[in-house]
């Protein structure tokens, strides 16, 4: 499943000029107990769980477990304490429709503004993923560990 990078307009740190910044963002379907929801999430190499804010599982009304481990700890060294939950996932591209269950854990309104990161643990370990810079596209290809709900192409 090729996608192409989102196109991000934003400034530059050092000058303040605006600049172009490509992502590697997908669409994902994160379903809840009576309802589904479409969001845009950023695949990160550099996350180790699939981070999502508190406020999709209270839309969802994904029933949310207190974590009793230590807090996550972001860039910068920010603690933020986690909540999690067992959902299904989907990754809806033309081509194919995959879904599966993952653990996702939610962080608190305000830790990582909307943004939903799908990292290694839940998604990642689940395919083949090949960032390609210069023609700004990320492709998938889902691995044997992909526990597979449904499977349409």
């Amino acid at each position: 499943m090729r996608f192409d990078y989102t196109t991000i307009l934003s400034l530059a740190p050092d000058t303040g000029e605006p600049i172009v910044i490509f992502r590697p963002e997908i669409r994902i379907t994160v379903h809840g107990p009576q309802r589904s929801a479409d969001f845009i999430a950023l695949v990160d190499t550099g996350a180790d769980n699939i981070i999502m804010p508190e406020s999709i599982a209270r839309d969802l009304n994904i029933p949310l477990i207190a974590g009793k481990g230590p807090p996550a700890t972001a860039f910068g060294g920010q603690k933020m304490p986690l909540s999690y939950a067992d959902i299904q996932l989907e990754v809806i591209h033309p081509s194919e429709m995959l879904q599966w269950t993952a653990r996702v854990y939610f962080i608190a309104d305000g830790g990582n503004g909307d943004t939903l990161v799908l990292g290694h643990q839940g998604f990642l370990d689940f395919f083949t993923a090949t960032f390609n810079g210069e023609d700004c596209t990320l492709n998938l290809e889902p691995n044997g560990y992909l526990p597979r709900i449904a499977d349409a192409g």
